[in-house]
């Protein structure tokens, strides 16, 4: 309903846009039962009119078609056939949330997820030290693209429709680095790509269940998923990014 309310923000705006917030339901239910799940978006008020009942194995084959700029799903499978397609994707599960109240909070972690893992890789290899080292070495080369790059980015230009005190939407970077030591490249790397973050939050390893409680977000990425555990214990909907 969030999402709703930026397309209703956007067309208030400008009546005659076209570029909207538009949401799929892909399923493997065959046509037949799929009239039980036409039925309780409506019963939900959920503005959904594409859904797509298919009885392919890998029914992922479809989202480039329908330029799906995320796929969010509880098969792991389906997640990672995504990905390997190229379409932003994740793995949620289900809990009991508090839905938030507008405008739409989107929350990003870093690496391997909006940044590439080429970090966390030498981090494992040589430990924070080198880590620290190659993020100092690196300063001036922007960190390769994650796999939620391409909708953060798709996220920032809808976000510019509006100035930055009307936006419905706002967007996070709560991120395990070091400020100090490795928050710098990382915010060369966003302004690079020209992507606007409204808040950053370099927690240095400390537990992000705390801020995203504060923050209080319609959804949450990460890929560690001691992370989506701490999000899910605070009652905020996380989808993990495998």
């Amino acid at each position: 309903q969030a999402v709703q309310y930026v397309n209703k923000k956007i067309l208030e705006s400008n009546p005659t846009e076209r570029d909207l917030f538009d949401i799929l339901v892909l399923s493997n239910n065959s046509p037949e039962s799929g009239v039980r799940i036409i039925n309780s978006a409506k019963h939900y008020g959920l503005e959904i009119s594409k859904f797509c009942f298919v009885s392919d194995e890998d029914s992922t084959q479809y989202l480039k078609s329908h330029g799906v700029k995320l796929f969010l799903s509880a098969d792991r499978t389906d997640v990672c056939n995504a990905l390997r397609r190229g379409v932003s994707a994740a793995l949620v599960f289900q809990q009991e949330v508090q839905a938030p109240s507008t405008p739409l909070r989107v929350v990003f972690d870093g690496d391997a997820v909006l940044f590439s893992d080429e970090t966390d890789q030498i981090f494992q290899e040589q430990g924070l030290e080198g880590a620290v080292q190659y993020e100092r070495a690196m300063e001036a080369i922007p960190i390769g693209e994650g796999p939620l790059k391409a909708f953060a980015m798709h996220l920032g230009k809808m976000r510019k429709k509006f100035s930055q005190e009307k936006s419905p939407i706002r967007t996070y970077l709560v991120t395990a680095r070091s400020g100090r030591d490795m928050g710098i490249r990382a915010i060369k790397t966003l302004r690079e790509w020209g992507l606007p973050i409204d808040e950053a939050f370099f927690m240095d390893g400390a537990p992000k269940g705390p801020i995203l409680a504060q923050i209080q977000p319609h959804i949450f990425f990460d890929d560690g998923l001691h992370n989506i555990q701490g999000a899910q214990n605070v009652g905020v909907p996380s989808a993990w990014v495998p």
